[in-house]
């Protein structure tokens, strides 16, 4: 691809221990699974006080953590900005990647509840077995 293009799309990255983390483009797998949950949501909450955001918007939760989830719920209308969420969303979903796996299964899913997210849904498009598993606050529910 031309270097030399007028529009270049920013590298997505996320700030995890204040270390930046270049974000691949995600697989096909991975988008249609992101999008599904992410219309689901919009769809449920239509009319209502919560709101659903895809994959693409910024989550500052410390000076040294900013994150962009797969999907999310945020119901306080505070935290939202023109440059993204400041504070904890509801509920977090990380669709697995190769790359992301660590990250989303140990540091984030330690941030997260640190920082006040209600419920973290991680889901696994690899595994045929189990579909995802559910973390809410410290407890951790395996779904089937």
């Amino acid at each position: 691809m031309d270097k030399n293009l007028a529009y270049q799309e920013e590298p997505r990255e996320e700030l995890l221990r204040g270390e930046i983390y270049v974000m691949s483009s995600p697989s096909v797998n991975h988008s249609r699974a992101a999008s599904n949950i992410y219309y689901v949501f919009r769809n449920h909450l239509k009319q209502k006080t919560c709101k659903a955001f895809a994959d693409g918007v910024d989550v500052y939760l410390t000076e040294n953590d900013r994150v962009i989830p797969d999907a999310m719920i945020v119901c306080s209308k505070d935290i939202i900005h023109p440059d993204g969420i400041h504070g904890a969303p509801d509920l977090i979903v990380e669709v697995l990647s190769p790359s992301t796996a660590k990250n989303d299964k140990g540091y984030k899913k330690d941030l997260y509840e640190r920082s006040g997210v209600k419920e973290y849904w991680i889901v696994d498009t690899h595994d045929r077995q189990r579909k995802g598993i559910v973390y809410r606050v410290s407890s951790c529910i395996p779904l089937s």
